[in-house]
């Protein structure tokens, strides 16, 4: 009986041993996919940033590439304008934008701040305005700004999200 004991506690501690082995590697490979699963939604932030700031620059410059037209007469000379057209500002330092638009003959409104990481976009750039670039306003309006924000930040995973076939919800 103490023999069969024995190898009964034998073959119960190469059976644990073997167990340990198993949940080590496993943990590993859970680890290696967490990585994974972080760089990937990191990879889609940057992308779906891209995408947004992308487009805002497609429809900055569809409004800002109006035919141009070769007038032969003379103008005529205007009063003083009453409106004017707001400069494009996005992709601008702040304090660049700002003077921007104040040279403009407009002023600044609301400044607020946007979680963006987007090649080529620096933490406090203009990401965007409103009114939009090309716009034309009476002169002394005020244009709202949103700034590139430097922290963490957490991808949209929302069900209408870019990122929500990859989320886990």
């Amino acid at each position: 009986m103490k023999a069969q004991l024995e190898q009964r506690l034998v073959e119960l501690r190469a059976e644990y041993e073997s167990g340990q082995k198993i949940l080590k590697d496993i943990e590993t490979k859970l680890v290696e996919l967490d990585n994974r699963k972080k760089n990937l939604n990191e990879t889609l932030l940057r992308i779906s940033g891209a995408i947004e700031l992308l487009e805002e620059v497609l429809e900055e410059e569809s409004k800002s590439s109006t035919p141009e037209v070769l007038d032969t007469e003379v103008p005529e000379v205007e009063p003083e304008k009453k409106e004017l057209e707001v400069p494009f500002v996005i992709r601008l330092p702040l304090e660049q934008a700002v003077k921007k638009l104040e040279e403009a003959g407009l002023s600044v409104g609301n400044i607020g701040e946007k979680n963006v990481f987007v090649g080529g976009v620096r933490f406090g750039d203009v990401v965007q305005q409103e009114p939009k670039g090309g716009v034309r306003v009476d002169k002394g309006s005020t244009v709202d700004l949103v700034v590139a924000k430097k922290g963490k930040f957490k991808p949209d995973l929302s069900q209408n999200s870019l990122l929500s076939s990859y989320s886990n919800h």
